[in-house]
């Protein structure tokens, strides 16, 4: 019971103050065991969840094996730990990949329940479905930048997210390039 306890805190902290909450969790330090652990969970956790949502609006159809999927959404996590780590350390900072990697999956584990509270409300109340959307994404970056600045110390979050927009840009570019090269169409191509 109290381990529940402190991890609804723990992600309660994380929510409204990202930078104690990431402290928090890296002041747990785990074994790099468990770091990986987490990851595949979530990975795990977070193809299921990317099924469910087309599922129940009736969108199944193109969708990829969960096996891709699950590699996609894998090797997605691990570019953005490799970019947490890599670019925040490029422009000062002192964080490790392990810590990244740590970060990244605890950030997955909050993301994961706004997709369960998402899918909830899909099923009860369907037009307020986009806007609990919006607020994941809002979400997202207000703890991808709270995050970095607690992993490598930086003070000014907004610094670090205009990077991270900026990073994030860059690298969807370049992973749309690699998809396609390895012969994967983005959605729509083949229609134009």
């Amino acid at each position: 019971m109290t381990d529940t306890l402190n991890l609804s805190s723990l992600v309660r902290l994380s929510v409204t103050d990202p930078e104690k909450g990431a402290s928090a969790v890296i002041a747990l330090n785990p074994p790099i065991a468990a770091r990986w652990m987490l990851l595949a969970i979530v990975v795990a956790l977070g193809t299921v969840m990317a099924y469910l949502l087309p599922l129940m609006s009736g969108a199944e159809e193109g969708l990829p094996t969960p096996i891709t999927a699950a590699m996609l959404q894998g090797a997605m996590n691990l570019a953005a730990v490799a970019l947490v780590s890599g670019v925040g350390r490029m422009f000062g900072g002192q964080g490790t990949f392990e810590d990244a990697l740590l970060l990244v999956g605890w950030l997955q584990v909050i993301m994961l329940g706004l997709q369960a509270v998402q899918l909830v409300v899909l099923m009860i109340l369907p037009p307020f479905a986009s806007l609990v959307m919006v607020a994941s994404v809002a979400l997202f970056f207000w703890l991808l930048s709270g995050f970095i600045c607690a992993l490598h110390g930086f003070k000014s979050r907004l610094s670090v997210l205009l990077a991270t927009l900026g990073t994030l840009f860059i690298a969807a570019f370049v992973f749309s390039l690699i998809l396609i090269m390895l012969g994967f169409e983005m959605p729509g191509m083949q229609d134009v």
